[in-house]
């Protein structure tokens, strides 16, 4: 199963288990508590999602690793191709 697969799945778990409660369309004869608390549910779960998104991605760039074998490569392959792109005429 690929991730857009599990991702669609549960977010469509929640979906119904949040239509459930909040319209009641099993006649559940849940307190009202507890459609109060689940109305604003999709809401709460968004800002839970952004707020897990960007530690993610902080977290990701702060253990960034640095490939100082591959940056000396492609500089000796842009210096290469400049010294090339000379010989054929080619002024810069």
């Amino acid at each position: 199963m690929t991730k857009l697969l599990e991702w669609l799945l549960g977010a469509s778990l929640i979906g119904m288990a949040w239509g459930l409660v909040t319209f009641d369309l099993l006649d559940l004869q849940l307190p009202p508590q507890y459609r109060e608390l689940a109305w604003p549910m999709p809401v709460y779960l968004l800002v839970v999602f952004g707020c897990y998104s960007l530690a993610t991605v902080g977290y990701r760039v702060a253990t960034f690793n640095d490939c100082e074998d591959a940056a000396k490569e492609l500089q000796a392959q842009i210096k290469e191709a400049k010294e090339d792109l000379k010989k054929k005429g080619l002024k810069m």
